[in-house]
C-alpha cells in the first residue's frame, strides 16, 4: 500500500510543519489522537483530537516525490503546517496499516442516484443543519452557470460565527470564530479555483469586513487567529482584482481592501493588512488612485497622532507626483509628516523655513532631518543645527552624529576630539574602537592608546580595560586587568561572571592554568548557589578543566581534583548526580 507514496522522513515532515509544530505533533501521535486514518488516491484523511474543539479535519495530498499540499480545520490549519499535520504524517509513517482505503469521493457520488443523493445530503443537513446555507449559494462545479451570491447569505453565516459566546464572561473565543469560518473562507477558494472571482470576492470582503466590525473581539485576540483570517482575505481579495475587470466590483474589492488598512490604523497597527498600501500601489489604475485619495481624505478628518501621520504618509505615495508643491507642503503639515515637509522644502530651495521647521524638532526627530539637509548637499546646515542642540541636550546621539559626518568630511581631527569627548563621557568598548578607527587615519593611535589606558587604570575602569584587552588579543594583560578587577570589587557579581569566564575561555590556550583556575573558581560559586540548573552548569566547565589538564598533560591533578569535589560536596546528591551523567 506504502509504496506509490514517496519515501517520507521524520525530517520531511519537520520541513514541512516547522520544528515547533513537529514537537507538539509527535505528542499528540504519541497519545493517539489520529482518528479514523483513511487513504483515498494519494490523499490521507483523518480526524485529530484537539485542544480547542473535540476534533479537527486533517488531509494530505501526496506527489510524485513530496507532500504536495496539506490542510488542517483547526484556526491555524491553512496550509497544512500545523500539528494536526504532522500527527498524521507521523502516523503514516509509522502505522501505515492502519489506514483503511476508501474510494475516490467523486466516483463513490458517481454511483449514487439523484434520489439516494437527495436522502445523503437531508441526513447530513440533519446532523449540520448550519450547512444548509450552502443550498442558497451558486454552484461552485466547474463549467455551471455563473449566478451572484446574495450578500445577505454570507452576512447571516459571519454573523452567527461570531454569536458563540462563552457561559460566564460572554468573551467571545477567537478560536472558535476562526473555526466557524473556514467554511466561508473554503467556499471562496472554490470559487476562484474555478475563475469565479465575483463572488470569491463578495465572500472575502463580507468576512474580513465583519471580522473588523468585531473590534472589541479582534484587540483582544492575543494569538492573532482573527489577524490571519483578515490577511488571508487581503490575500484572496488581491487574487480577485488582479481578475476582475469590471469597475464596481473593483471598487468593492478596493474599498474592502482600504477599509483593511483603514481598521489596523485605528487599532494602532495591529499587523492586519500591512500588505495592503502595496497591492494598492501595485494594482489601482489612474482613476481608482484619485478614487483612493478621496477615500484618505475623508478618513484623515477621524485619524490623529501616529495613525493620522501613516495615512499622510500612504496619500503623498498615492498621489505625490500629481500634488503642486503647496498641496504637497499643506498635507505634510496637516499629517504631521515633518520629515518630508522638511525633505520638500529643501529639493524647492526654501531653506530658511526648512531650518525654521527643523528646530522645533525633538532630537530624534532633529537626527532623521540632518540627514535630509545632508542628502540635499546642505550638510554644514546640518552640522550647525546640531551643534546649536547640544547646548540644550545632554542626547548622546548628537555627538555621535558630529563625530561620524566630521570623519565622513574628512576633519580626522575633529572627529577624534568628538570620539574621545564621547568615550569619556561614558566609556565604553565601542567608543574606544571608534577612537581606534579615527586616530588610526591620524596616524597617532599608539599615543592615543597608552594615555587611554593609563587614565583608564587611574579611573580603576579595570572591567573596561578586560574587555579592550580581549578584544584585542592581548590575553596576559587581560588576565592582569581581571586580577585587579577582583582587587576593587566586594563582591563578584553576574556581570563579572560573565566578564571571567570569557577571559578564561580566550586563555585556555596561552595560559591554561590561569584559565583552569577561573574556570574552578566559578565551579565553586556555582556549587555554593545550589540547584540543579547551577550544578549541571559546573559540571560544564569541569569538562573544560578536564580537557585543559590533559592539554597540559598532568591528569593525576585532574583524578585528585575529582576525588576532593566528591568527597566535599557527598551531602549533595543532586551535584553527585550530575557529575554521573557527565561521566567525570
Amino acid at each position: 500500500m506504502k509504496d506509490s507514496y514517496p519515501n517520507l522522513s521524520t525530517t520531511d515532515i519537520q520541513d514541512w510543519v516547522g520544528s515547533a509544530s513537529f514537537s507538539k505533533g509527535q505528542s499528540y501521535f504519541l497519545q493517539n489522537a489520529i482518528i479514523e486514518p483513511r487513504r483515498q488516491g494519494m490523499t490521507l484523511k483523518a480526524q485529530c483530537r484537539g485542544s480547542s474543539a473535540p476534533s479537527y479535519r486533517v488531509e494530505v495530498t501526496m506527489g510524485a516525490n513530496d507532500i504536495a499540499r496539506a490542510n488542517c480545520s483547526c484556526p491555524v490549519g491553512g496550509g497544512g503546517h500545523c500539528k494536526h499535520v504532522a500527527a498524521l504524517l507521523l502516523t503514516w509513517l509509522e502505522k501505515p496499516k492502519e489506514f483503511q482505503d476508501i474510494e475516490n469521493l467523486d466516483s463513490t457520488l458517481e454511483h449514487r442516484s439523484k434520489d439516494e443523493l437527495i436522502a445523503l445530503i437531508l441526513q447530513m443537513l440533519q446532523h449540520h443543519p448550519e450547512l444548509e446555507y450552502l443550498l442558497e449559494l451558486p454552484s461552485v462545479a466547474s463549467g455551471a452557470a455563473k449566478k451572484t451570491i446574495d450578500p445577505e447569505v454570507i452576512r447571516r453565516q459571519v454573523k452567527q460565527a461570531f454569536s458563540s459566546i462563552s457561559l460566564d464572561w460572554g468573551w467571545r473565543d477567537p478560536s472558535e470564530i476562526a473555526a466557524n469560518l473556514e467554511g466561508l473562507m473554503q467556499l471562496a477558494d472554490q470559487y476562484q479555483e474555478n475563475d469565479d472571482y465575483s463572488n470569491s470576492a463578495i465572500i472575502l470582503r463580507i468576512v474580513s469586513g465583519e471580522i473588523l466590525r468585531h473590534e472589541d473581539v479582534v484587540v483582544q485576540d492575543d494569538e492573532g487567529i482573527l489577524g490571519w483570517l483578515v490577511n488571508d482575505c487581503v490575500r484572496g481579495l488581491t487574487g480577485c482584482l488582479e481578475d476582475i475587470e469590471e469597475s464596481s466590483e473593483r471598487r468593492e474589492i478596493l474599498e474592502s481592501l482600504f477599509n483593511v488598512y483603514l481598521a489596523d490604523l485605528k487599532m494602532g497597527g495591529l499587523g492586519y493588512g500591512d500588505e495592503v498600501p502595496g497591492i494598492l500601489f501595485d494594482l489601482a489604475t489612474p482613476s481608482e488612485e484619485d478614487l483612493l485619495a478621496e477615500w484618505v481624505r475623508s478618513a484623515l478628518i477621524d485619524m490623529d497622532g501616529w495613525s493620522r501621520e501613516e495615512l499622510g504618509g500612504f496619500l503623498l505615495d498615492l498621489q505625490g507626483e500629481k500634488l503642486q508643491p503647496e498641496e504637497y507642503l499643506e498635507i505634510c503639515r496637516q499629517t504631521g509628516r515633518l520629515k518630508d515637509l522638511v525633505d520638500q522644502l529643501l529639493k524647492l530651495g526654501r531653506v530658511e523655513e526648512a531650518i525654521g521647521e527643523t528646530q522645533k524638532a525633538n532630537d530624534y526627530i532633529l537626527l532623521a532631518l540632518a540627514h535630509s539637509f545632508v542628502r540635499n548637499g546642505r550638510g554644514s546646515m546640518a552640522q550647525q543645527l546640531i551643534w546649536d542642540r547640544t547646548k540644550t541636550s545632554r542626547d548622546a546621539r548628537l555627538w555621535e552624529w558630529l563625530r561620524d559626518y566630521a570623519f565622513k568630511q574628512g576633519n580626522h581631527p575633529e572627529a577624534l576630539e568628538l570620539a574621545t569627548k564621547l568615550f569619556w563621557d561614558k566609556p565604553s568598548l565601542s567608543d574606544y574602537l571608534e577612537m581606534k578607527k579615527i586616530a588610526t587615519q591620524l596616524d597617532n593611535w599608539q599615543g592615543h592608546r597608552s594615555e587611554t589606558l593609563s587614565k583608564l587604570v587611574e579611573k580603576n575602569q579595570f572591567e573596561l580595560l578586560v574587555e579592550i584587552f580581549l578584544d584585542e588579543g592581548e590575553i596576559g594583560q587581560a588576565l592582569e586587568a581581571l586580577e585587579q578587577l577582583r582587587k576593587c570589587k566586594r563582591y563578584w557579581s553576574t556581570y563579572q561572571d560573565s566578564i571571567g569566564m570569557r577571559t578564561a575561555k580566550a586563555a585556555e590556550k596561552s595560559y591554561p592554568e590561569q584559565s583552569i583556575h577561573l574556570y574552578l573558581e566559578q565551579v565553586e560559586r556555582l556549587i555554593a548557589h545550589r540547584g540543579r540548573k547551577n550544578y549541571k552548569e559546573a559540571t560544564t566547565y569541569l569538562k573544560t578543566v578536564c580537557r585543559l589538564y590533559e592539554q597540559i598533560g598532568d591528569q593525576g591533578e585532574w583524578k585528585n581534583l575529582t576525588t576532593v569535589l566528591r568527597q566535599e560536596y557527598h551531602t549533595l546528591p543532586a551535584f553527585q548526580d550530575e557529575l554521573n551523567k557527565a561521566g567525570l
